[in-house]
């Protein structure tokens, strides 16, 4: 073994030759302070015999941006054990250097399980274009943490090219929270058929995703989702129908004035501030008389909302 100068370093170094893997594992642990100062003892252990030291080894080398730390985390990526595999893709990931992405697209072909799903989080942070078709391939992946983070590269990629196959999932996968993330990455996407699946967000059966859905459709200013928005109104969760106000609010719907003025006798402020914020961007003086009943709003925040928004609707002489 290589011996060092430093008296901590050289401690580990001796730990590091005891027969008992355990031992070895404990070592690294104790160790890992030491990383950032000499990555040479846990580059040794990444190799180790055992797959718990290894493991150790290589959590110890995340965010140590070395030449031969990335090197010998890549070599990890072929690791015969899964969970030492998925660390080191993990650690590559945070050191965000370029040279590991060749070989974690080569390693995501063959990878599985909770592998490939850091493999994937890796080349989202990486931002790799060449990450575009695997990870569209991986979204019909068993496995949903898989699932879940092929969706995070495409959302990232923020290619036109993975519109169908994130519209499938707010479709059809059976895990709300990655409907969920699906109509989160649709959110740089205004093509029809990315605005026909946001549509298809706000009727999900989980509220999340309706809500998730309204935020995205706001910030997509998609005027084809006005009467879905209209009717998210109704939706018997506050979060969704204060979602929807802001957006319709942001695309001047006239006909949601109605709607808006309904929500003004909602029990919860918040919801009442968004639906004032709303008429007030429309500018519709039909809204003019039902603002003007809650000037006298219970809570604060309304109340300054109203008086903004009656300025905004005063006549110009």
């Amino acid at each position: 073994m290589t011996h060092s100068d430093d008296p901590e370093i050289a401690a580990l170094w001796a730990a590091l030759e005891q027969t008992d893997p355990d031992l070895r594992r404990i070592a690294v642990l104790q160790a890992v302070d030491l990383a950032q100062d000499d990555p040479g003892p846990f580059i040794a252990a990444s190799r180790d015999d055992h797959p718990d030291v290894r493991l150790e080894a290589v959590r110890a080398l995340e965010g140590e941006g070395d030449r031969l730390v990335v090197l010998a985390l890549i070599d990890r990526l072929e690791d015969s054990n899964s969970d030492v595999a998925a660390a080191a893709a993990e650690s590559l990931a945070e050191i965000l250097d370029p040279q590991a992405t060749p070989p974690m697209l080569e390693r995501l072909g063959e990878a599985q399980g909770q592998a490939k799903a850091a493999i994937l989080g890796g080349l989202r942070k990486l931002c790799a274009p060449g990450a575009l078709t695997p990870a569209i391939a991986a979204l019909d992946d068993p496995l949903p943490s898989v699932r879940r983070a092929a969706v995070g590269v495409l959302a990232y990629l923020r290619n036109d090219a993975a519109v169908p196959a994130l519209s499938v999932r707010v479709f059809d996968d059976d895990v709300a929270d990655i409907r969920r993330a699906a109509v989160g990455g649709l959110s740089y996407s205004s093509a029809p058929q990315a605005v026909v699946a946001l549509l298809q967000g706000l009727r999900d059966e989980d509220w999340q995703v309706r809500e998730e859905a309204a935020v995205v459709l706001a910030k997509l200013r998609a005027s084809d989702a006005e009467d879905g928005l209209i009717a998210a109104l109704d939706d018997g969760y506050w979060q969704v129908r204060l979602k929807a106000a802001v957006a319709l609010g942001l695309l001047r719907s006239r006909r949601a004035v109605p709607a808006l003025i309904a929500a003004l006798s909602h029990p919860i402020a918040n919801l009442r501030r968004e639906a004032v914020n709303a008429l007030a961007a429309i500018g519709d003086p039909q809204a003019r008389e039902a603002l003007a009943h809650l000037a006298q709003d219970g809570d604060v925040e309304v109340r300054k909302a109203v008086a903004r928004a009656l300025a905004a609707l005063e006549p110009v002489l």
